[in-house]
């Protein structure tokens, strides 16, 4: 039985290669050939981000000067928190939309804290506080490439000493600084 099923199969398959060589035809292909790939330029291909990597803030020209001095504003953050509050929000989107429009331009965000707690625990505070700003940006199309982040901690307070919590509150941020090109 195996035997004549194979034969009818095998009977099957060699008539359809001799209908197919009776009746070729030549069809002529009119579609244009494809249009050549224009290669991706990836300006951002010899970007060390290892973590030595070493930062230079930017020389930028007055006029870009001010327009990131005036959108990349500093976000402050609550006692102990690295959350991201509705001001922050704000003020991102303003930044995203400066660096949407310089697409060249690459920044990096530094964490601070108040100088309560130890060193070490502020260190991470102040990258998270980083971080949370780069995750915001790549959220809503950033290149995460363009963002680059570390933490200062408490090491560089705008108010040293402070007795009260309006002062503290002005040393837990994140500052951006423009990167070289």
């Amino acid at each position: 039985m195996k035997r004549i099923v194979f034969l009818i199969v095998v009977f099957v398959f060699l008539s359809m290669i001799s209908s197919c060589r009776k009746g070729q035809s030549v069809i002529q292909d009119t579609t244009p050939p494809p249009e050549p790939q224009k290669a991706e330029v990836n300006r951002f291909e010899n970007i060390d981000t290892s973590g030595a990597a070493v930062f230079q803030e930017a020389n930028l020209a007055d006029d870009l000067a001010r327009q990131a001095a005036a959108a990349l504003q500093t976000i402050y953050f609550e006692y102990n928190s690295y959350q991201l509050n509705t001001v922050a929000f704000d003020q991102l989107q303003v930044a995203a939309s400066f660096l949407r429009s310089n697409e060249g331009l690459r920044v990096l965000v530094i964490g601070h804290c108040d100088e309560r707690g130890s060193s070490e625990y502020n260190i991470g505070l102040g990258e998270k506080r980083a971080k949370s700003i780069k995750e915001y940006f790549q959220n809503i199309g950033i290149e995460p490439i363009r963002i680059e982040t570390t933490s200062y901690g408490k090491e560089q307070p705008v108010e040293s000493y402070c007795r009260d919590e309006e002062c503290h509150s002005k040393n837990r941020r994140g500052e951006f600084r423009v990167l070289a090109r």
